[in-house]
């Protein structure tokens, strides 16, 4: 027991580190996924994204990392965090704030600034099974939710990509959509 509890704190600790590398430069660097178990998953407070598996989850940052990295500079922008650790809930509570500067002035309009909350949970398993196997996912990542976020003041909803000024770059179009059988035919 003395020893699980040791792991779980050096694998936090670890987290802890890796994410305050990560963070700072999400536009510039592919993040360090060692830390998230294999069945990791990632849900929005609004329900609009649930996603699951490591593999889903490593294309979803990878592509909001490229979309952003297209439309604005990784060196200009600004991404800050600031993180605590809740030992009773075995939580990790991450805010972060980023200015995200356009790499052309007027393509996208002005800078942008984004507002976050995201609660990382362990998982708590035994790093050993009662048969003496290895837990590979032990004392891992095994959801991330993003409690808050917010684009320039207001609650992102979709489409998102709106939200950073990248409708034009993605063909997004504001209004409503058409459900099937909604075609009409005048003769």
């Amino acid at each position: 027991m003395v020893d699980e509890q040791r792991e779980l704190q050096m694998n936090v600790g670890k987290a802890m580190d890796t994410l305050r590398k990560d963070y700072p430069d999400f536009l510039s660097r592919t993040p360090d996924y060692s830390l998230y178990h294999e069945n990791i998953s990632l849900k929005a407070s609004d329900g609009q994204i649930q996603l699951s598996k490591l593999t889903s989850y490593k294309k979803a940052l990878g592509l909001v990392r490229s979309a952003l990295s297209l439309v604005y500079d990784a060196d200009r922008s600004i991404i800050q965090s600031r993180m605590v650790y809740d030992p009773t809930r075995t939580e990790l509570r991450v805010s972060y704030n980023a200015m995200l500067v356009p790499k052309i002035m007027g393509v996208t309009g002005r800078t942008v600034h984004v507002d976050g909350i995201s609660i990382y949970a362990f998982d708590l398993s035994a790093s050993v099974d009662r048969e003496g196997k290895k837990n590979e996912g032990a004392g891992k990542i095994r959801e991330h939710r993003i409690e808050k976020l917010l684009v320039n003041g207001a609650a992102m909803q979709p489409p998102y990509f709106n939200n950073f000024g990248l409708e034009a770059l993605v063909g997004q179009r504001s209004g409503a959509l058409v459900g099937a059988g909604a075609w009409s035919f005048e003769q």
